[in-house]
């Protein structure tokens, strides 16, 4: 658990005052020694919850940053599958259902690694956002009797936007899979150029050895 310095402190000093004043109050060690405890712990979790919430992770986003934009996402995500189910197309519920799980899979990646939080808060401001309005529309003006005269066309090309739509969201994914792939590769050059620096050394030592040894040093 990492915490400041003032952190610690104020749990330090929240825990004993619990303390002091359990043990003014009745009188007897236990019970002020047990309570202290947990006002230290409870304080201490708080801290480092907040701490760690406030800490920078990458560009300029903390925690909670990356937490809001999986918040966001998520909450579009079950507008979604909340509407779709006035449908009675089940074929376009799981439509619906695949861009859902697409969606989510991409909250899921970022986080495990948060460097891909300018690409989710893209796709969710360019992609995931529109795509929540048009399928509100949709299910609106399907659901909406007696229906438009012209509302069949609008629902049809709608329809086949769908897998024009989850291309889209799979694009966006790729991006961030794409950006595992190279922190990977650079991973594996890392490593490989820190062998062969290390083979070199372990080489060079060994010929250094074998000469002393050879001139009886």
């Amino acid at each position: 658990m990492k915490i400041s310095t003032t952190g610690r402190i104020l749990s330090i000093a929240a825990g004993v005052g619990v303390f002091a004043l359990l043990l003014f109050l009745i009188r007897s060690l236990t019970l002020p020694l047990i309570a202290g405890v947990l006002g230290w712990l409870v304080v201490i979790l708080y801290i480092s919850n907040k701490e760690k919430s406030e800490t920078i992770v990458v560009d300029g986003m903390t925690h909670s940053d990356i937490e809001n934009t999986i918040k966001t996402g998520r909450k579009l995500t079950s507008g979604m599958r909340q509407v779709v189910k006035n449908l009675s197309q089940v074929e376009i519920s799981k439509e619906v259902e695949d861009l859902c799980r697409i969606a989510e899979s991409m909250f899921d990646l970022l986080k495990k690694d948060p460097k891909d939080i300018r690409i989710v808060k893209q796709f969710i401001t360019y992609y995931l956002e529109p795509t929540h309005k048009i399928i509100a529309k949709y299910v609106e003006l399907a659901t909406t009797r007696p229906m438009p005269a012209d509302a069949v066309e609008t629902l049809e090309r709608t329809e086949k936007s769908l897998k024009g739509i989850r291309t889209t969201f799979l694009q966006q994914k790729e991006k961030m899979l794409a950006n595992d792939v190279i922190d990977l590769d650079t991973e594996i050059k890392v490593f490989e150029t820190l062998a062969n620096n290390y083979g070199t050394t372990s080489k060079k030592n060994d010929k250094e050895n074998t000469t002393q040894t050879r001139n009886g040093i």
